[in-house]
């Protein structure tokens, strides 16, 4: 995947956090047709992520349309808008598609990705004290011996 999907759903919910009043059935559409040229190429894995974010953005924008958000308008940052009106449940398809693509395509970017991601959602650390190029040893070990 050349283009992180995962930082796609970052930009979807910025986006929708921000201005959720230029957000509808049409612009998810649109969002979800702009991701590649060719729809097969996203695995079922994936797709199904993508559709979970979608469900979030729409719940998002539902919040932040609604009178009751008025009083969290002056919150600047998007990632605490995304917290106060879906929460954690938002951030687990980022950190699917941020695992599927560390798969695919490992990168010390994709490994640090999948790091920050997994706190988000599990409120703890994973690999921590260990380091891309020790996590790549580890995952190319023989279990066998």
């Amino acid at each position: 995947m050349s283009v992180s999907l995962a930082a796609s759903v970052d930009d979807l919910y910025r986006d929708v956090a921000m201005e959720p009043e230029r957000w509808g059935d049409e612009a998810y559409g649109e969002w979800m047709a702009s991701l590649t040229v060719d729809p097969a190429s996203i695995d079922r894995r994936a797709a199904r992520s993508l559709r979970r974010a979608v469900r979030m953005a729409t719940k998002l924008q539902r919040f932040w349309s609604s009178p009751e958000a008025e009083r969290y308008r002056g919150e600047d940052s998007w990632e605490a808008r995304v917290d106060l009106a879906v929460g954690i449940p938002a951030w687990r398809p980022t950190l699917e598609l941020a695992e599927q693509e560390l798969e695919v395509s490992p990168s010390p970017e994709g490994f640090a990705d999948v790091r920050r991601r997994f706190r988000m959602v599990n409120g703890t650390a994973w690999m921590e004290g260990v380091d891309y190029d020790e996590w790549v040893v580890q995952e190319n070990a023989d279990p066998i011996g």
